[in-house]
């Protein structure tokens, strides 16, 4: 998990697009490109390309994340310290 979050956080410093795959609500395995804006306890906010919208996303449900190298211009304050 804490490579999870960690990749998470670079994007978030570096304005990077993080992929994650992740298990839905219904137990579907889900791909989507993320613009990562800040992890709260147990969850990760992010705009979702594939919902085009923000979300929070459980980081329990997260089974992967990975830089993109693609840069993005953030729509809301980013959160990392």
């Amino acid at each position: 998990m804490s490579s999870i979050i960690e990749t998470i956080t670079a994007g978030g410093k570096l304005s990077e697009t993080v992929e994650i795959l992740y298990r839905d609500s219904g137990g579907r395995v889900i791909t989507t490109e993320t613009e990562p804006y800040e992890i709260r306890p147990g969850i990760y906010v992010c705009w979702c390309y594939l919902r085009k919208r923000l979300v929070e996303i459980p980081l329990s449900s997260i089974v992967d994340a990975v830089l993109t190298g693609k840069p993005y211009s953030p729509r809301f304050e980013t959160r990392f310290d």
